[in-house]
């Protein structure tokens, strides 16, 4: 059964929902929404979505103008939208070397978004990843408190 299926619009998850769906790599999860919350004073936002690409619900951390991207539920892990302005581009690409080949090669490869930026969308599957989207959220906005 589908995320969407599971939880249609009329029925929000709960965060332990979510953990649960992720199943393996609720650790990952949990470490991430532990450092947004830390890290950057931002509490995850449960919104849903009706996009053909990622429907259902999702969650967002956004601190002021600063956001740090959309994680969709998906069995054993879970996707992230991460987009950035181009005005970033030059920060981002000096992280390349210290990315892993997968993350560096997304970042590479991003597509334009709205003609404000670019975006990608990855797989957080395993914890050298989760590093990576940290390091990339602190070029756009660094951490309040390094956890």
């Amino acid at each position: 059964m589908t995320w969407n299926d599971l939880y249609p619009k009329e029925r929000q998850p709960m965060m332990g929902d979510i953990a649960g769906y992720i199943g393996g790599f609720k650790p990952v999860w949990l470490d991430l929404l532990a450092y947004f919350e830390t890290a950057y004073k931002c509490n995850p936002k449960m919104t849903h979505s009706s996009c053909g690409m990622k429907p259902g619900w999702n969650v967002k951390f956004q601190k002021g103008s600063a956001n740090f991207g959309t994680w969709y539920p998906r069995p054993d892990s879970f996707d992230v939208m991460f987009v950035w302005s181009y005005t970033l581009d030059p920060e981002m690409m000096m992280l390349l070397p210290v990315l892993t080949p997968q993350m560096a090669g997304h970042i590479e490869e991003a597509g334009d978004f709205m003609k404000n930026g670019r975006w990608i969308m990855f797989c957080a599957d395993n914890e050298e990843v989760a590093e990576d989207y940290k390091r990339m959220c602190a070029v756009k906005k660094m951490p309040i408190i390094k956890p």
